[in-house]
């Protein structure tokens, strides 16, 4: 029986990384779908052919596009059983550690050989998870410090739930992103922050300013006086 290919989608807006990405990974046998600049054409791509992981940029272009965090929440939301490989300067222990909270199949550093790109891709075909060895590390990091720990304690919703909190993103954009009611959102979001030792969103926004914990790597993090 023939081994299945696996299909891949690119999402960078870098021409240089998305030609380096396509050479190895083509190389490796695996099939890439397509190369595209940001969510809106990675979901046309989407619907037109098949994909078993998206290995995309954690920094999305901004003009309107929805960044990192938010971007990984509408494909999850589109696509809850599709794998994403992301992968960045990861150097943050916060953002890491979040993100393998809110258990995200693969994270990768830009750090990191090729190889470890297509090894991870492999991975995450096959339903497994990955961590590259620089993540890793900042994983430690994340669970060693007493301020990022608090967040483990956080199921995958509620951590999806509070780093669109955390990036500005209100009750009915993260309503309509997941199809629910506004009220099951902000009584999703009051759980995930009473589950974190806070009684209002403010004091999330607070703690995490005063701290330096963003997930926001587009500029654009907004710190919250209310909802």
């Amino acid at each position: 029986m023939l081994k299945k290919r696996i299909s891949v989608a690119i999402v960078d807006d870098h021409p240089l990384v998305v030609c380096g990405l396509r050479r190895a990974l083509e190389e490796a046998g695996i099939r890439v779908i397509g190369a595209v600049r940001n969510p809106a054409e990675l979901m046309t791509l989407l619907a037109n052919d098949h994909c078993d992981v998206v290995v995309t940029d954690y920094s999305m272009p901004s003009g309107g596009a929805l960044d990192g965090w938010r971007f990984l929440s509408s494909v999850s939301a589109s696509y809850p059983h599709l794998p994403v490989l992301v992968y960045s300067e990861f150097d943050d222990p916060f953002l890491v550690g979040t993100l393998a909270q809110r258990d995200v199949a693969g994270i990768v550093s830009k750090r990191e050989e090729m190889s470890v790109v297509v090894d991870a891709v492999s991975k995450l075909a096959m339903g497994q998870h990955y961590r590259s060895p620089v993540t890793v590390r900042a994983l430690a990091q994340f669970n060693a410090e007493p301020d990022m720990r608090r967040f483990a304690s956080l199921t995958k919703w509620q951590m999806e739930v509070t780093g669109l909190m955390l990036c500005g993103m209100g009750v009915v954009e993260t309503a309509r992103l997941f199809r629910l009611g506004k009220s099951t959102i902000s009584a999703r979001r009051v759980t995930a922050c009473k589950q974190l030792g806070f009684s209002r969103e403010a004091e999330l926004h607070r703690f995490a300013a005063n701290r330096g914990l963003s997930l926001d790597r587009s500029g654009a993090a907004r710190v919250v006086d209310g909802v």
